[in-house]
């Protein structure tokens, strides 16, 4: 057998591999190719982006001129009336300015003569906190604040939004705390008409409108009037406002509460402290009754000549 043939089989094996390693590098040229091609398209592309925002930034700037000149023409158009009505708004106010401070100028003369404490029940300091999380069920309407007993919280404190009365603490932690809505089922606060000073109670419903309850034979309630906390009871402080009077049936009248007119995140809590009710004291010694004269008279000496004595005197 020659070497040519003896070679041949070596050499076919040869040939094989040289042509798998030679496509295997021809793919990973084509892949990094590809790659490459892709990073190219994409800087391209942002550079195309930033070149178009700047020209359509460009070509934008005289319209946006253009349109602020209309804008600022219509607004010099409408300047001589609403000069006119703001002028008579100013001469209003003043008139009412005056009158109000006649009226505080008054108020404070007969404070000083009758010596009354117009102090408001409201508390001068305020807790921050947030709303961090709602339980609205079927049976229940809650709240829970990140503050508790670490910022001096308490039962009873009331819970204010920017808007109106959120509700009153239930339960207090050590960093957390438990808010009892208004609308909730088990909510009872005592309240008045800012306009008329009508009492009422105020019941929860699970519903955004809790109702008025117990509301006397003749009270002046009117649809639209505002409705705070009137402090009977000595529960919450006095002028809290909740929200409005809307008649939903007959002689029914429901309130439309101000806090839930936007969605609640920060609150505050007033740390107020209710009216404790007198405990019964023991009947002192100075409202004994009276002894008699017979009986600190000593019994040997009394006669009925004594007696005709004392009675004429």
């Amino acid at each position: 057998m020659s070497n040519s043939g003896y070679h041949r089989p070596h050499r076919r094996r040869n040939f094989r591999r040289g042509l798998a390693i030679s496509l295997i590098l021809i793919c990973i040229i084509m892949l990094l190719a590809d790659r490459q091609q892709k990073s190219m398209l994409a800087s391209g592309r942002l550079t195309t982006d930033d070149a178009s925002s700047k020209i359509m930034g460009f070509i934008a700037t005289p319209i946006r001129g253009t349109e602020a000149l209309f804008d600022n023409a219509e607004n010099r158009i409408n300047a001589f009336e609403d000069n006119i009505s703001l002028r008579a708004e100013v001469a209003r106010l003043q008139d009412f300015e005056n009158k109000v401070l006649d009226m505080e100028m008054r108020v404070k003369r007969f404070e000083d003569m009758l010596a009354i404490n117009s102090s408001s029940d409201l508390p001068d300091t305020k807790i921050i906190a947030r709303a961090i999380s709602e339980s609205k069920g079927p049976f229940v309407h809650s709240a829970l604040l990140n503050v508790g007993r670490n910022k001096t919280v308490k039962l009873g404190d009331a819970v204010m939004t920017t808007d109106g009365l959120y509700g009153h603490v239930i339960s207090s932690g050590s960093v957390s705390s438990r808010v009892l809505l208004l609308n909730d089922l088990s909510s009872r606060i005592s309240v008045m008409s800012q306009r008329s000073l009508a009492r009422a109670i105020l019941v929860g419903n699970n519903t955004d409108s809790p109702k008025l309850n117990y509301v006397s034979d003749g009270a002046d309630w009117q649809t639209g009037d505002r409705v705070v906390t009137s402090g009977d009871g000595g529960v919450l402080p006095r002028g809290l406002q909740i929200g409005t009077i809307v008649m939903k049936q007959e002689d029914s009248f429901s309130v439309d509460l101000f806090y839930l007119q936007n969605p609640v995140d920060w609150v505050w809590v007033y740390p107020f402290t209710p009216i404790s009710v007198p405990e019964d004291l023991p009947p002192s010694d100075q409202f004994a009754p009276e002894t008699s004269i017979q009986e600190n008279l000593p019994q040997e000496n009394l006669g009925p000549e004594t007696v005709i004595k004392e009675v004429s005197e």
